[in-house]
Parts: C-alpha cells; sequence; structure tokens
C-alpha cells in the first residue's frame, strides 16, 4: 500500500454487546474489507475468560480466515505462549502457514495483566515470561530443525520431529513486550517486536534504541497498533470514537482488576493523543510523526462501535489519509 510503511489491521474481535456470533461476523468482514482495500496485514488477539472478547482459539480464527483470503498477511497478536503446550502451538503454525499459502506472522506474549489467566491456566505472573521464552525457543527448533531434544525448566522434548513442517522457514516471528529479556531474547534472534496500542512515541522510539544497541544494524521490523477514527472534522472523529474507547478501557480494567473487583470509569482523555483520531488532517500529521519513529508497520484498529462504521473508516483511511498524504 505505500512503499515506506505497511498498513495493516489490528482485530481484538470485541463483543460490543450484540454476541459472540456477531464480533466473530464483524471481525471477519473487516478482514475482507482490508484485503480488498489493499491493505498489507490483519492481526488477530487472543484473550480468555472475558465476555466482551470473542477470540480465545486464535488459531480456529486463522484458518478460518486462511481459506477466506488470498493475499492479506495474516498475523497473531498475540499468542499467548505461557498457557498453550509448545509442540501444539509449533503444529497448528506449520499448519495455518500451509494453508494460508506462507502468509501467517507469529506474534507472541506473556499474557496479562489479567489475574483470571494465570489462576485458570495455574501459570503464576513470575513465571509467566520465562515460560513464554523457553516455549518459542523450542517452537522454533521444533520449526526448523529434523529431530529435537530439550531438557529445559518448563518443557521436555526427546528427539522429536514435527510434521508437517510450515512453507516459510523461518516463520517471521514478532515479541510482544518491551522487557529486557524480552528485547535480549529478540535482539539475539533476529525476532521483530510489537508495541501496543496506548504505547507512547517515546515508546516507541526507545524500544527500537534498545534494540539496535543490542544488534548493531538489525531491523528490529516493529509493528504497532494504533486507535483509529478520522473525519472531516475533529469533534466528530471524537464523538465516533469515544463510546469505542470507553467500552474498551472499562473492560479491560475490569477484567485485570479481577471478576468481583469495582473500577471505575476510565478516563480516556490521555489515549486520544495516542491515536490516529482526529480530523483527516490531524490524523494525517499524526501518521507522518508514527512514520518518522521507525516502525515497520501501522496497524488500525477502527474505532467505531458500528461494525458497518469499522468497515467504513477503512475506506476513509485510504481515501482521506494515504491519498491525501503530499506525493501520495
Amino acid at each position: 500500500m505505500t512503499t515506506h510503511l505497511r498498513i495493516g489491521i489490528f482485530c481484538p474481535y470485541d463483543n460490543h454487546g450484540d454476541s459472540h456470533h456477531a464480533a466473530i461476523q464483524a471481525e471477519t468482514d473487516l478482514v475482507l474489507k482490508a484485503e480488498a482495500l489493499g491493505f498489507d496485514e490483519a492481526w488477530i488477539s487472543e484473550h480468555h475468560f472475558d465476555a466482551g472478547s470473542s477470540s480465545p482459539s486464535i488459531f480456529a480464527l486463522l484458518g478460518f480466515l486462511a481459506a477466506r483470503t488470498t493475499r492479506i498477511r495474516l498475523g497473531t497478536a498475540a499468542v499467548l505462549l505461557p498457557f498453550r503446550p509448545p509442540i501444539e502451538v509449533a503444529e497448528d503454525i506449520a499448519t495455518i502457514d500451509i494453508l494460508s499459502g506462507g502468509r501467517l506472522d507469529f506474534g507472541i506474549a506473556r499474557g496479562g495483566p489479567f489475574p483470571e489467566q494465570n489462576r485458570n491456566f495455574a501459570v503464576s505472573s513470575d513465571e509467566a515470561r520465562p515460560r513464554m521464552l523457553e516455549a518459542l525457543h523450542l517452537i522454533q527448533r521444533l520449526l526448523t530443525e529434523d529431530e529435537v531434544s530439550h531438557r529445559g525448566s518448563y518443557y521436555h522434548v526427546d528427539r522429536l520431529w514435527l510434521t508437517p513442517r510450515p512453507l516459510q522457514r523461518p516463520i517471521p516471528t514478532w515479541i510482544a513486550s518491551a522487557s529486557e529479556a524480552a528485547l535480549d531474547d529478540a535482539a539475539t534472534h533476529g525476532h521483530g517486536l510489537m508495541a501496543g496500542l496506548t504505547s507512547t512515541l517515546d515508546d516507541i522510539k526507545r524500544m527500537l534504541r534498545s534494540y539496535r544497541e543490542r544488534n548493531t544494524g538489525a531491523d528490529a521490523r516493529l509493528v504497532v497498533s494504533r486507535f483509529y477514527c478520522s473525519a472531516p472534522t475533529r469533534e466528530a472523529a471524537i464523538a465516533e470514537a469515544a463510546p469505542f474507547l470507553q467500552q474498551f478501557f472499562d473492560r479491560r480494567r475490569q477484567v485485570s482488576a479481577g471478576p468481583r473487583a469495582w473500577v471505575s470509569p476510565t478516563s480516556i482523555e490521555g489515549f486520544l493523543a495516542r491515536s490516529l483520531i482526529g480530523s483527516h488532517d490531524e490524523v494525517r500529521s499524526k501518521l507522518a510523526e508514527l512514520a518518522n519513529a521507525g516502525p515497520r508497520s501501522v496497524l488500525l484498529l477502527p474505532t467505531s462501535i458500528d461494525a458497518g462504521r469499522r468497515c467504513d473508516l477503512l475506506a476513509t483511511f485510504r481515501t482521506h489519509i494515504l491519498a491525501g498524504r503530499p506525493g501520495a
């Protein structure tokens, strides 16, 4: 879509109150719309034990999307590795890469801070990150080596040979974490980085700088997600985006606090500054500033509670934001 910056979408599979069936259909429609408009990537989230989210089964969703699409790359944003058996993850990754014709991007995360996930999967928050990194190393070996033996702190494998193998060698891999341990691992093994919806420009620059200090000259292939809503005026964009943002952050704070904890309403003002929300001119300016920070890809989360409008916003982005840039 653009020579210098890849544009994709981020699909959290949020249930905005209709039904999980409607939420899954809406995100499917969004991915199909993104492909039709020439967007480069669609990344799918994984969440558990949250009535407001419809994506605990990330690999089933990806297999379905692989069958419904032909060109757009499909990413995991992200597989919560501490909660999944790494052998099964490797098998699923290989299978979906085959089903998609080699279009899979593999992003991972430790999960959280959502205590119900740690409690129900019986993984403490302290061991989530080391489990994630050990699982990732094992998965990478299973996807590339003929025979794997591994005896680590959490996983044991004896002379295992994975079949089938993915089409891509290696599978492009990203880590969704800014921790020192994760940055060390990403830089050492050449994995990309993922920055979240609320990461500031300073956060992004810091992650890239830290990565390059660890691996001089390496490309961190940083992927960053952003809430997106543009309109002829800033006021109109904020009016459409505000209900979505309020619901999004209130629910995630509730999930973080626990099912019976009281949570006060979230102030969304600070998040607007970190989002691609505003007039068309303002969003073009924000996108240019974000691109200058150095990410490889920007993933848009269309910010409207109306599913049809979320598809419309992708068309608006192509027409008013990309086409409206100087020199476009």
